[in-house]
């Protein structure tokens, strides 16, 4: 065995047994000789562990040959590889064109599980059924290669609002395992739902007369990435030729500013706002469990998705821990999301992290929250700060270019809007702490402009702009 591969197997050795967050603390105390008896038993272990490693390596050295273990490690990039690396928007399925195929709306899905489905394929889904209330025949194509079962899916997704008849109302077709084409009409049209399905909708209209496409967008998924290839290819789709549906006001407007997507008299764009999610309790019991001597912060907290700024949020929080925000014993702590996180504010509190819930029992909890953190570097509003405005909490979040105070305060007052600042966002703390004093105001605010059902989302523009988007798709 190299001595490559040895440091690349201890190190994921290391991390599977001790965590990576302990063996990087672990290396930093030691490194600057800091002492490790306030650390945790896990970290402690890391700690001696490589203070005896290091009796026999130097550190400094262990650390260079780790970074030339991983620098030297073969790859092989093929073809297929390198198109998975970016979606696949370059290794599109086969599609037949034929007179015999009924004319449809297909909508194009790409890979999700029910167990972490989010707010955006339920957006997806509502504007498929939107467009089929509008007379058009509409079908979901799950064209990305992922784990489906038409039974457990049909079963699962009955337990969501809105969603109960999805498989009655419209077709599904799967086409992820790519054993036959995608057959469809001379006057069929789409709808992209993610970036690298623009270039699938654009391949099928291509095939199908050039006529624009419409691309749900929500949001400006482009920014996912670093400057890298991801970024340059779901950056050009917005570059193909459709019309634009847009979740909220805020995001088509910085699709327009900075001119995203195309405009001009050929193509049409309009902006729609998700339905939010919550409960809250009548006006009576609301004063009575609010004016109870301990309080419930909880903060969205997903460290995987980049765009909720885990780290700026979770150090804007300490920040106000710190300086006092919470009157100590009067607060319990939680963290809402995806993953198993634990943020220390101090020795002793902790923000314990509660399980992914299904979405009933979210809204059952909304109601139970006082004060909420919730951030997002997107100039999309995301929709946990209606969920939680709605449900009598103040809601500390950030702006983000059309994303404004103004904007925000729009939707809620019970919404303190700061700029994503660690000192800016830990003052919106402090301050959304005291306001959870003023009970009245907090249920006043709960009645926000937002629509709380999707039916209530739909309006008649909308239905005069998805009528002529598909004209010539009866």
């Amino acid at each position: 065995m190299s001595k490559a591969a040895f440091f690349r197997i201890a190190k994921a050795t290391a991390f599977e047994l001790l965590s990576p967050y302990a063996c990087r603390l672990a290396l930093a105390t030691l490194r600057e000789r800091k002492s490790p008896v306030n650390l945790s038993s896990r970290v402690k272990l890391a700690y001696y562990s490589l203070k005896v490693a290091n009796v026999f390596l130097p550190l400094a050295s262990l650390m260079r040959e780790q970074e030339k273990s991983e620098i030297e490690r073969p790859q092989v990039y093929d073809e297929h590889l390198l198109n998975l690396m970016v979606n696949r928007a370059y290794d599109l399925p086969e599609v037949v064109v034929s007179s015999q195929e009924p004319v449809r709306i297909n909508v194009l899905v790409p890979a999700f599980t029910i167990s972490t489905i989010s707010a955006g394929f339920f957006g997806v889904f509502n504007v498929a059924l939107f467009i089929a209330q509008q007379g058009c025949r509409v079908r979901l194509v799950l064209f990305d290669n992922f784990y489906y079962v038409e039974e457990e899916f049909r079963h699962a997704l009955k337990k969501f609002p809105s969603m109960e008849n999805l498989f009655e109302l419209l077709e599904i077709e799967y086409i992820g395992s790519r054993i036959d084409p995608l057959r469809v009409s001379p006057r069929d049209n789409c709808v992209a739902t993610v970036w690298y399905s623009a270039y699938f909708a654009n391949k099928i209209a291509q095939l199908t007369g050039g006529r624009p496409f419409l691309y749900l967008i929500q949001d400006f998924e482009a920014a996912f990435y670093p400057f890298n290839s991801q970024y340059c290819i779901s950056r050009n789709s917005y570059d193909f030729n459709y019309h634009t549906l847009s979740s909220s006001s805020a995001l088509l407007k910085y699709l327009e500013v900075n001119a995203i997507i195309p405009q001009g008299r050929h193509v049409q764009s309009m902006s729609f706002d998700n339905a939010y999610s919550s409960s809250i309790y009548g006006e009576t019991e609301f004063h009575i469990e609010k004016q109870k001597p301990t309080k419930r912060f909880v903060f969205y907290s997903r460290p995987a998705v980049n765009r909720n700024m885990f780290e700026m949020a979770a150090l804007a929080l300490i920040d106000a821990f710190k300086k006092g925000a919470f009157d100590e014993g009067e607060w319990e702590f939680y963290g809402m999301g995806i993953g198993n996180t634990t943020v220390q504010l101090a020795d002793g509190v902790e923000v314990t992290q509660l399980p992914r819930l299904p979405l009933d029992e979210y809204e059952a909890i909304t109601k139970t929250f006082d004060l909420c953190l919730t951030l997002m570097s997107s100039p999309h509003p995301s929709l946990i700060p209606m969920d939680l405005a709605a449900s009598g909490a103040i809601v500390v979040t950030n702006t983000f270019e059309t994303k404004t105070p103004d904007y925000l305060a729009g939707i809620s007052k019970n919404i303190i809007a700061a700029h994503p600042g660690l000192y800016q966002l830990s003052s919106a703390i402090i301050e959304g702490a005291k306001r959870t004093q003023d009970t009245q105001a907090r249920y006043e605010n709960a009645t926000v402009n937002w629509p709380k059902s999707w039916a209530e989302t739909w309006t008649d523009q909308h239905r005069k702009f998805i009528l002529e988007v598909f004209s010539d798709a009866k």
